[in-house]
């Protein structure tokens, strides 16, 4: 059985090396390299069928991904909570320092394209709310390709629902016998963002017409609601049980999403397919992208450390408490998705446009 010592004079002999120390620098590159193009599970399994000597050296090498700390973009909402909960078990996994960084005017299109700019190294990345970034594209004039953004994974959804002021409707179809009559207030967090653009979807499948009013933010567009400022909004489920527990809110109908069915955290509302109406799905994801053209063996190591990490029961229980729905979504199959929801933004946009 050979010897770690052996193989490194194989290695000497075969590269033309001068001494032993030059075979040791150059088997601890190719192996830093191949590990990280391979992956943790065969480099386990390599290890596991490798003499005692050999496998201590093999064991030993870090794989040459990451070697430095990794940066992460993202702005204010539920991403940045989610993906700063992450960090302590993802830095853990691959060995080094992760960064946040809170970038302002991150619901706008400058983001986006400065990251489009962005080295492929796996250094630089960046965690939002999907569909934004297609949204902000098809929607105005921008400078960068969501679809060219390289997915790594996705690990949660969110349930949108339409929520009214307290005293108001009662019911759905209190809400839309009076949307027939008249145009309604709708409170928005702003223009062109994702509740917006469910809201439009939602409007004109219900064949109703609405005053968008845009008000900063998630918790403004609510506290509008409960001033009786608006007649309604579309939020995530997440925000809302504070402003139902204090008599402020009700919540009519959630808003459909792939899987069909009621939200597990809001099962007594009902859908609004089971109120009688088809409405094209817009499901919401926390998603972490990395630049163009990333090579396929960096997103490897790092959607195989998030694939882990959502399994762990400490973030499962922070999920329960923060009412977040782990749904995983690997690289490939995000990438569908994205196609998917492309195309449909793509389609609706001059329609969508005229209500701007």
């Amino acid at each position: 059985m050979m010897t770690r010592k052996e193989f490194l004079e194989q290695v000497m002999k075969m590269a033309n090396l001068k001494d032993l120390k030059q075979a040791d620098e150059a088997t601890r590159a190719v192996i830093s390299l191949t590990k990280l193009i391979i992956g943790p599970k065969l480099s386990q399994k390599i290890a596991k069928v490798s003499p005692p000597d050999l496998r201590e050296g093999w064991e030993a090498i870090k794989p040459a991904y990451p070697k430095k700390p990794i940066k992460i973009l993202t702005g204010p909402g539920g991403e940045d909570a989610d993906i700063r909960e992450m960090v302590p078990h993802l830095q853990k996994h691959l060995g080094v320092e992760i960064k946040v960084e809170h970038i302002s005017g991150f619901w706008g299109k400058i983001p986006f394209e400065k990251f489009q700019e962005m080295e492929p190294d796996g250094y630089t990345l960046i965690c939002y709310t999907f569909p934004r970034s297609i949204i902000i594209e098809q929607m105005g004039e921008a400078r960068f390709k969501a679809k060219e953004f390289t997915p790594i994974f996705a690990w949660s959804s969110g349930n949108q629902f339409l929520v009214v002021p307290s005293g108001t409707f009662q019911t759905f179809e209190d809400f839309l016998n009076e949307a027939k009559k008249r145009t309604l207030t709708g409170a928005i967090p702003i223009k062109g963002g994702i509740n917006h653009i469910a809201g439009l979807v939602l409007a004109e499948g219900l064949g109703i017409q609405v005053n968008w009013v845009p008000y900063g933010g998630l918790t403004p567009s609510i506290a509008a609601l409960s001033r009786r400022e608006a007649d309604f909004t579309i939020s995530l489920g997440g925000t809302l049980p504070p402003w139902v527990k204090a008599g402020k809110i009700n919540i009519l109908a959630m808003l459909p999403d792939k899987t069909g069915g009621r939200s597990p955290y809001f099962s007594h509302i009902p859908t609004v397919k089971e109120l009688g109406y088809d409405i094209p799905p817009i499901t919401t994801r926390h998603v972490l992208e990395a630049p163009p053209q990333t090579p396929s063996h960096i997103v490897k190591v790092l959607e195989e450390a998030l694939s882990k990490i959502i399994r762990k029961s400490s973030y499962i229980e922070w999920a329960r408490k923060n009412l977040v729905l782990i749904d995983p979504l690997g690289a490939q199959t995000l990438f569908k998705e994205k196609e998917e929801v492309y195309s449909y933004i793509e389609k609706i946009k001059e329609k969508l446009k005229k209500e701007w």
